[in-house]
């Protein structure tokens, strides 16, 4: 996969994922190594079964290949009539349940004696074991026709909690992407994950270094916007020579603890050569901005 450094590097600032899976495809290479990387990370991560409107689709082969090349540790949430008109629907049949209980002892065991379980304990059980990435949840729906996507947004506000701290604390940001604008200014993508940082805060990056914030930008439709203040849980673009990938705004306590995961070997090396000798300068610099 391209620039699959860059991939990770984003990964690791969600509070959650939504791994498609074409109905028509099933599982590809590129989606086997971004679950790996989610399921390392210990991102929440639910499947979305896209494209569901295409003719010749099988369900049920989809779910094996999830099985097989992803995870046994699936749940079916819904139900989806194909025809004469396509609808999703919740699922109601108790079978759903079955591997959420067969996957806690307590659930097992009064399972087994006869006991009836009650709704909320189940559905408690099935966040928890989302949330520790032991379960994950199968949604379908097609994005193009906008069949299942209310029932998505639904679901993702309920499912997913968010890393940061609300509450007030000390700031706390974490740096995943450097890039450079049209008019070659550097920028830095910051995680906010505690606290409210705002324009003109002298900020500590280090034990002994400090940064003063002149310029906030959001990104709003790919347009970079000016803001004054930016708060935990969002992420807030800052112009910096400074700020470097991984530098940690703040209070690196509130950071999540999370495994990181190394770059891959490159298969391929090349040299570049300038075909002037006055252009070597330029080149550098350019070289320089693909490194950060």
């Amino acid at each position: 996969m391209d620039f699959l450094a860059e991939v990770y590097r984003s990964l690791s600032v969600l509070d959650g994922a939504i791994l498609l899976i074409s109905a028509k495809d099933g599982v590809q290479a590129q989606t086997r190594i971004l679950f790996h990387a989610l399921r390392k990370m210990g991102i929440p991560t639910i499947f979305f079964i896209n494209k569901i409107d295409q003719n010749g689709i099988d369900l049920s082969t989809v779910y094996q290949d999830i099985k097989e090349k992803l995870s046994m540790e699936i749940i079916i949430k819904q139900k989806v009539e194909l025809h004469p008109n396509m609808c999703v629907m919740s699922c109601t049949e108790p079978e759903q349940w079955d591997v959420v209980i067969e996957g806690n002892d307590d659930l097992l065991e009064k399972y087994m004696s006869g006991k009836s379980l009650e709704a909320l304990e189940l559905e408690q059980e099935e966040i928890r074991r989302f949330q520790n990435c032991s379960l994950y949840p199968v949604y379908h729906g097609s994005a193009k026709s906008n069949i299942g996507i209310e029932q998505l947004i639904e679901v993702i506000t309920n499912k997913f909690y968010s890393s940061t701290y609300r509450k007030k604390s000390e700031l706390c940001g974490n740096v995943f992407k450097i890039e450079y604008s049209e008019e070659r200014q550097r920028l830095a993508y910051v995680r906010l994950y505690g606290g409210i940082l705002h324009l003109r805060d002298s900020v500590r990056i280090s034990e002994k270094e400090k940064i003063k914030i002149t310029e906030m930008y959001t990104s709003i439709n790919g347009e970079l916007c000016k803001i004054d203040k930016a708060y935990s849980g969002e992420i807030v673009i800052l112009q910096n020579e400074f700020l470097k990938l991984n530098s940690v705004l703040g209070d690196t306590k509130l950071l999540p603890q999370r495994e990181r995961i190394e770059n891959p070997l490159p298969l391929l090396q090349t040299t570049v050569e300038p075909s002037k000798p006055q252009q070597r300068e330029m080149l550098l610099d350019a070289l320089l901005e693909i490194s950060d």
